[in-house]
C-alpha cells in the first residue's frame, strides 16, 4: 500500500473512532475564522491592479491628494444656494484629513467678508453660471480606508447644509467611487456566496440521489468558505473585486471534494461494515482527490506567480489557495465524522450493522464478536494496534472478497450505478475502442480553438468590469461631462533629484511641455514651470534665488501642488475617453517626450500614478496567459511525476486538458465572450480544476485493470461505470455553483461566470469522452515499450 493511502486509511480509522473529537476541533476552527473574517479590509479601482511601486509610494506620499468633487446646479448665484455651499464648505474644513475645501463660497466671502444677499453681488464675483463645484482635497497618502470616512461625513454634511429646493447636488470623486465599490462588492460576495449555495442544494437534491444525506456535502463546503474568509483576513489578503468571484468557485471546487468522499463512503457501505468502510473509501478516495485539490491550488499558484505586478489577481489565487485548502479539510473533519456519526444512529435505532438493510443485498452480518466490536465504535486494529491491510486499497488491487462479503458481484451491475451509470460505461468502451477517430476529431477542434483565440476581444479597462449603473459611476460620468473631463483625464510626471527650483531645471519643464504637447493625445501640460511663470509676470527667473522669491509669493496650499518634500510634480493633460489602446499610446508617448527632451544630469522624471500604471500591468497580464497556462501546465505535471513517478500516469490526465484549452476559444467566440485579465488565468485553472475528474477516472482504470482477467476496455467500461456518475454529479454542482457568476452586478465577473460555467462542462466531457481512449493508447504504448526493453520490475506500480 502506498504512503499515501495508508496515511489516508488512518485518518478514515481516526475519524470512524472519534467522530465528536473531530466536529470540537472543525467548530474550534470555525470560532477562530470568525476572528480573522472582522479583519478583512477592501481595495477598490486602479489601486487593485497596481503593484508596489516606490515611485508610485513617493508620489502618493507627497502629491497624490484624494479629493471629493461636489457638482452643485440650479440657481448658484441664489444667496440660499451660496450659504449652503458655505455650510458645508466650514463643516468639511474641520473633517479629519481634509486639507483644504475649495468652493465659490470662498470668493465671495473674500470679496465682501460674508455671504451677501443681493444676488447681483454674487454675480459681480461669480459671473452667471448655472453650475459650480466644491472641492474637498485629503491629506495626501491616505488609504483608501481612510478615505471612505470623509466622504459618508460629505453625505451628512450635504444634508445639513440644506440647500435650496431645485438645486441638484451631485457628490462624486475618489473617495465616493472606492465607498460605494466596497459596498457593492462586499454585497455582491454575499449574493454570489448565497445564490452559489442555493444552486448547490438544488443540484445536490435533483443530481445526487441515491445517498443518505444528499445535501450534507454543501454544509461541509460552506464550514470550508468560513474557514477562508478567517485565513485571507489572518493573512491581510483584502477583499476586491475579483475575489469576490473566488467563493462561488470554491463551492464548486468543495463540492467536488465532498460529494466524491461521500460517493465513495456509500459504494464501500455495499460491502463493509461502517467501521471499516470509512477507512477503505478514504483510502481509495482520498489520495487521488488530494492530488487533484493540490493540482487546483498549483493552477492557482500558476496565476499567483505570473501577476505579480497585478495584486487583483494576486488576491484572487491566494485566495483561492486558501479556498481549496480548507474545503478539502472540511470535506473531511465535517462531513465524514456526521456520516459516522449517523451510520451509528441508524444501526442503533434500527438494529442494522449499516447505513444498508440487509435485505438490500449489501454486506452480511460478520460474527457476533466483530458485531460487538461495531456497537462500541472501537478501531478495527489489528492486536499489535496498527490498520489491518486492505486488499481492496493496497496497491491498488482488488483482492479477494472479504469473508462474509459479497465481494464477487459485478461492479458494474449495481443498483446504485443505475442506468446513467452503464450508459457511461458503454459509451467509454466505445469510444475506447475507437480512439484514433475519438482522438483525431477533438485534436481537430483543438486546433480550431486555437485558431480562434487570436481573434477573441479584450476587456481591459478597469471601468468596464464595473457595473454601468453604478450611482458614484454615473455621478463620476456626469461630472466628467461638466467639467470637460475631470480628474480622469490628468497624469501624473514625478520628478526626483536635487535643485528641483533651479532656472535650468523649469526651462527643461518648458522643453518637456513643448514636445509632449507635441505628441498625440497628449492636450497639455501643467509644471511648476507653469506656475512660476504665473506668478512672475510669464518669465523663468535667470537665478535660483529669484525662483525662490517667486515661490515664497505662491500660497502654501497652491505650492504643495508642485513641490514637496523635496519632489516636484509635473500633471500631463490627456485627451478624453481614450481607449485602454490609446491610454497604452499615451504613456508611451510620455514616456519618449521625457527622453527626448533629456532632463538635466541628476533629475529623474518618470510617469506614475494608478492611472498610468495599472493598464499596461493589466494588458500585460491578458497577453501572457499562455505563459500562465503553460505554466500551470508545468507545476501540475511536476506534481503528478513527483507522486505517480511513472510518465504514462503524469500525462494521461493532462491530455484532456490540453484540448479543453482549445475548445475553450471556441465557445467563447461562439458566445463573444472577450478576454478578461481573469479570463486570462483560466487555461491555467482548467489544467488544476480539471485534473481532478481526469485523476479519479485514471485511478480507477488502473484499480480495475489490475483485476485478474481484466483487458483494457473492461477496466475502461468499469472505471466509467463506478466513478463516472459521481464525477457527472460533481461536475455539474460544480456547474451549478458557477453559475450563481453569471447573476454578478460586474460585469468582469458575468463573463467569468459564463466561461467557467462552459469549461467545466466541456472539462467533464473531456475527462469521459477523451480519457478513456487516451488511456489505451498511452497504456498500450507503454506495454509495448516495456516489451521492446524487457519487463524486469516494469509492471509494479511506483506511486508513493
Amino acid at each position: 500500500m502506498s504512503a499515501l493511502r495508508r496515511l489516508f486509511r488512518t485518518v478514515g480509522h481516526e475519524i470512524q473512532a472519534h467522530p465528536v473529537a473531530t466536529l470540537l476541533i472543525a467548530a474550534l476552527l470555525l470560532v477562530t475564522a470568525f476572528g480573522g473574517a472582522a479583519q478583512i479590509t477592501s481595495v477598490t479601482g486602479d489601486q487593485a491592479f497596481t503593484a508596489e511601486n516606490p515611485t508610485l509610494e513617493k508620489f502618493g506620499d507627497s502629491f497624490d491628494r484624494g479629493s471629493i468633487s461636489v457638482l452643485v446646479r440650479g440657481e448658484v448665484t441664489d444667496p440660499a444656494t451660496l450659504r449652503a455651499m458655505a455650510r458645508f464648505d466650514d463643516r468639511m474644513s474641520t473633517v479629519e484629513n481634509v486639507a483644504y475645501v475649495s468652493s465659490p463660497a470662498d470668493r465671495v466671502r473674500a470679496e465682501y467678508g460674508r455671504i451677501p444677499d443681493s444676488e447681483a453681488k454674487i454675480e459681480r464675483v461669480l459671473g452667471r453660471p448655472n453650475l459650480a463645484f466644491v472641492q474637498v482635497v485629503f491629506e495626501p497618502g491616505l488609504t483608501q480606508p481612510e478615505e471612505r470616512p470623509i466622504y459618508t461625513e460629505a453625505l451628512s454634511a450635504e444634508e445639513w447644509a440644506r440647500f435650496p429646493a431645485g438645486v441638484d447636488v451631485i457628490i462624486t470623486g475618489s473617495a465616493a467611487f472606492s465607498a460605494q465599490l466596497s459596498v457593492l462588492i462586499q454585497q455582491s460576495t454575499n449574493q454570489l456566496l448565497g445564490l452559489a449555495v442555493g444552486l448547490m442544494i438544488v443540484a445536490l437534491f435533483f443530481l445526487f440521489r441515491g445517498v443518505r444525506l444528499r445535501l450534507l456535502p454543501i454544509v461541509a463546503v460552506f464550514v470550508g468558505v468560513l474557514y477562508t474568509f478567517g485565513a485571507i483576513g489572518y493573512a491581510g489578503v483584502p477583499n476586491s473585486t475579483l475575489t469576490s468571484a473566488v467563493f462561488p468557485i470554491l463551492i464548486g471546487l468543495g463540492i467536488d471534494y465532498s460529494v466524491q468522499f461521500h460517493e465513495r463512503y456509500e459504494e464501500e457501505l455495499e460491502t463493509a461494515p461502517p467501521r471499516e468502510a470509512l477507512p477503505r473509501a478514504l483510502a481509495g478516495i482520498g489520495p487521488p482527490v488530494f492530488v487533484a485539490m493540490l493540482a487546483a491550488a498549483l493552477g492557482f499558484g500558476a496565476t499567483w506567480i505570473s501577476t505579480q505586478g497585478t495584486p487583483a489577481f494576486v488576491w484572487f489565487a491566494q485566495t483561492s489557495i486558501f479556498g481549496v485548502l480548507l474545503t478539502f479539510l472540511a470535506g473531511l473533519i465535517v462531513l465524514l465524522p456526521v456520516l459516522t456519526l449517523y451510520a451509528r444512529f441508524r444501526r442503533r435505532g434500527f438494529g442494522e450493522l449499516g447505513l444498508h438493510e440487509l435485505a438490500d443485498g449489501g454486506w452480511k452480518e460478520m460474527s457476533g464478536e466483530a458485531s460487538t466490536d461495531a456497537d462500541d465504535g472501537t478501531d478495527d486494529d489489528t492486536p499489535d494496534g496498527t490498520p489491518p491491510t486492505d486488499p481492496a486499497v493496497d496497491g491498488d488491487a482488488v483482492g479477494p472478497a472479504q469473508p462474509g462479503f459479497d465481494g464477487d458481484d459485478d461492479p458494474t451491475d449495481s443498483e446504485r450505478v443505475g442506468a446513467f451509470g452503464r450508459a457511461l460505461g458503454r459509451t467509454s468502451r466505445t469510444l475506447a475502442a475507437n480512439p484514433a477517430v475519438v482522438l483525431l476529431v477533438a485534436v481537430l477542434l483543438m486546433g480550431a480553438g486555437f485558431q480562434a483565440g487570436t481573434g477573441l476581444d479584450t476587456l481591459a479597462d478597469t471601468e468596464e468590469f464595473i457595473p454601468q449603473d453604478l450611482p458614484a459611476y454615473v455621478d463620476l460620468q456626469q461630472f466628467r461631462a461638466a467639467t470637460g473631463g475631470g480628474t480622469a483625464v490628468q497624469y501624473d510626471v514625478i520628478l526626483l533629484g536635487s535643485d528641483l527650483r533651479h532656472p535650468a531645471v523649469l526651462r527643461w519643464m518648458e522643453d518637456f511641455e513643448r514636445v509632449a504637447v507635441g505628441a498625440p493625445l497628449v492636450q497639455g501640460v501643467d509644471s511648476p514651470a507653469t506656475l512660476v511663470k504665473e506668478y512672475n509676470g510669464g518669465e523663468i527667473p535667470q537665478t535660483q534665488a529669484g525662483v525662490e522669491r517667486v515661490l515664497d509669493r505662491v500660497p502654501a496650499r497652491e505650492r504643495a501642488r508642485y513641490y514637496s518634500d523635496g519632489y516636484a510634480h509635473i500633471t500631463v493633460i490627456a485627451a478624453q475617453d481614450m481607449t485602454t489602446d490609446e491610454t497604452l499610446s499615451f504613456i508611451s508617448n510620455v514616456g519618449e517626450a521625457i527622453e527626448f527632451s533629456n532632463p538635466p544630469p541628476g533629475v529623474q522624471a518618470e510617469l506614475t500614478g494608478t492611472a498610468a500604471i495599472s493598464p499596461p500591468s493589466i494588458v500585460d497580464q491578458i497577453e501572457s496567459r499562455n505563459v500562465t497556462t503553460g505554466l500551470g501546465v508545468a507545476l501540475i505535471f511536476g506534481l503528478l511525476l513527483a507522486y505517480y513517478r511513472r510518465l504514462v500516469k503524469a500525462i494521461a490526465p493532462l491530455v484532456p486538458m490540453f484540448f479543453v484549452i482549445g475548445w475553450q476559444n471556441l465557445y467563447m467566440a461562439a458566445l463573444d465572450i472577450p478576454v478578461s485579465p481573469l479570463g486570462a488565468s483560466l487555461g491555467a485553472l482548467t489544467v488544476g480544476i480539471g485534473a481532478e475528474y481526469t485523476i479519479i477516472v485514471m485511478e480507477r482504470y488502473y484499480e480495475e485493470k489490475s483485476r485478474a482477467g481484466a483487458s483494457k476496455l473492461d477496466a475502461v467500461e468499469t472505471a466509467a461505470t463506478r466513478v463516472g456518475k459521481a464525477i457527472s454529479v460533481s461536475g455539474m454542482t460544480t456547474v451549478f455553483g458557477f453559475s450563481a457568476l453569471t447573476l454578478s452586478p460586474f460585469p468582469i465577473l458575468a463573463d467569468f461566470g459564463f466561461l467557467t460555467v462552459g469549461v467545466i462542462f466541456l472539462t467533464l466531457v473531456a475527462a469521459l469522452a477523451t480519457l478513456p481512449p487516451t488511456l489505451v493508447v498511452l497504456d498500450t504504448l507503454e506495454d509495448r515499450i516495456l516489451d521492446a526493453f524487457g519487463r524486469s520490475g516494469a509492471g509494479a506500480d511506483p506511486a508513493p
